[in-house]
C-alpha cells in the first residue's frame, strides 16, 4: 500500500466512494474462494485505478490472488481476487469514525446499474466458449439471489447433473453402449455419494460436486499444485491420497474413460509438428461439455422466450418471473437436442441478506 498516501475521510467525497467500494466488495467478493473480475467493472466502485484514492481502496479491499490477465483473445481472462477481511474492519473503523455506520447495499447498487435488463429481461451476455457470460453471474450466489428475487425473478431452475448427463448421453449417441455402473449410481443418487464424500472428505457438498465435475473434464487426482482438484481439496495431501484410493471413485474414473473412448474420436485433435494426434487436454473436455450445455441451453431459451417469460442464464441454471412447466420443457429439450434432462427448481423468497462480514 502506497503509505505516502492518507486519504482525509472526513471529505464526503472520499467517504462517498469508500462506502460504495465497501459495498461493492462485500457483497460479490469472497473471502476464501476467488473470483475474476475485470479491472473496467471495478473501476465503477471504486473509480479509476490511477486515482490514488482507488488505488488505496484496492489495495486495503482486495488480494490479488492470481495477476495473470488476457485480453483481445477468445480465451480472455481476468485477474482474481479475494476479499481483504482485515482490510474491511479497518475501513468500517475509519467511516464509523466519520458517524457513517451503513454502506450501500450490493443488491441497491446491482439493481440500479442493470435496471433496464431486469425489467425487460433482455440482458446483454457476451458470448465466449459456448458460454454465455453476464457481470451479475459473477456476484456471491445469496446476493444474485436477492437481486433477482427482488425483480421478480422468484422461480430457480437447475438442470440436474448437468456434465455428467451430457457428457454420458453424448457418449451413447456415438455407440458407448456399457452399463456404468458407478456413473449410473451417481446420476440416479447424486446426494447420497456427494453427502457421503462430503463427510470422508470433510468438505462441503458443493466441494464434492465440484470435483466430480472436475473428473468428468479429465481432472487428476494429484499433488501438483497446478491441478484443479489439488486446489478443490484446498492442497491437503491426506485427502488426494485419499480419494486416489477410493474405491467409488477408482470406479468413477473408469466409467469416466469408457464415456471420453466413445467422444475421443469425433475431436478436431491438435497435431505437433510431425503431424502427430496430441493427447486430449483437461481444456479439450471442457469445451466438449461446454458444447453440449449451450446445446440444451439454446433450447431452454427458445421455450423461454415462446412462452413470453423473463429470464436470466446462467451456464445450466436459469431464474423466471413465473414457474414453468418442467415436463413440457424436458420434452422441448429433448425434441430439440435429443438429451434427456431432470429439473431441480426453487422458489426464492424471504431471503435475509448480511451486506458486511
Amino acid at each position: 500500500m502506497n503509505m505516502n498516501y492518507n486519504p482525509n475521510f472526513s471529505d464526503p467525497r472520499v467517504q462517498r466512494r469508500a462506502a460504495n467500494a465497501l459495498g461493492f466488495a462485500c457483497g460479490v467478493m469472497s473471502a476464501t474462494k476467488p473470483h475474476a473480475w475485470s479491472t473496467r467493472y471495478i473501476d465503477k466502485y471504486f473509480g479509476k485505478s490511477s486515482n490514488e484514492l482507488s488505488k488505496y481502496l484496492r489495495q486495503l479491499l482486495l488480494i490479488c490472488t492470481d495477476d495473470f490477465y488476457r485480453f483481445n483473445s477468445a480465451d480472455n481472462k481476468c485477474k482474481e481476487y479475494v476479499l481483504n477481511t482485515q482490510g474491511v474492519k479497518y475501513l468500517q473503523e475509519q467511516l464509523n469514525a466519520c458517524n457513517i455506520h451503513t454502506y450501500p447495499s450490493v443488491i441497491d447498487l446491482a439493481a440500479d446499474e442493470f435496471q433496464e435488463e431486469l425489467a425487460s429481461g433482455k440482458f446483454v451476455y457476451k458470448d465466449q466458449s459456448q458460454r454465455l457470460w453476464h457481470p451479475l453471474q459473477r456476484y456471491r450466489r445469496e446476493h444474485k439471489s436477492q437481486i433477482l428475487a427482488r425483480e421478480g425473478y422468484e422461480y430457480q431452475y437447475d438442470i440436474q447433473c448437468c456434465a455428467p448427463t451430457l457428457i454420458h448421453q453424448y457418449a451413447q449417441q456415438l455407440g458407448m453402449d456399457q452399463y456404468l455402473f458407478a456413473l449410473n449410481t451417481y446420476l440416479s443418487d447424486r446426494q447420497t455419494i456427494r453427502n457421503r464424500l462430503a463427510q470422508e472428505l470433510d468438505l462441503p457438498p458443493a466441494a464434492v460436486k465440484e470435483l466430480i465435475n472436475a473428473l468428468f473434464a479429465g481432472a487428476v487426482i494429484s499433488k501438483n499444485s497446478k491441478s484443479d482438484i489439488f486446489h478443490i481439496l484446498n492442497g491437503d495431501l491426506a485427502r488426494i491420497e485419499f480419494l486416489q484410493q477410493h474405491e467409488y471413485i477408482l470406479q468413477l474414473k473408469s466409467d469416466i474413460h469408457e464415456c471420453w473412448l466413445a467422444i475421443t474420436p469425433v475431436l478436431s485433435r491438435r497435431r505437433n509438428l510431425k503431424n502427430r494426434l496430441l493427447p486430449v487436454r483437461s481444456k479439450d473436455k471442457w469445451n466438449v461439455y461446454f458444447e453440449l450445455e449451450r446445446r440444451v441451453l439454446n433450447a431452454v431459451r427458445t421455450y423461454l422466450i415462446d412462452q413470453d417469460i423473463r429470464h436470466f442464464l446462467e451456464h445450466d441454471g436459469w431464474n423466471c418471473v413465473r414457474e414453468i412447466d418442467s415436463m413440457e420443457l424436458i420434452d422441448f429439450v429433448k425434441e430439440k437436442t435429443g438429451y434427456v434432462i431432470k429439473l431441480a427448481s426453487e422458489r426464492i423468497q424471504n431471503l435475509t441478506i448480511h451486506n458486511i462480514p
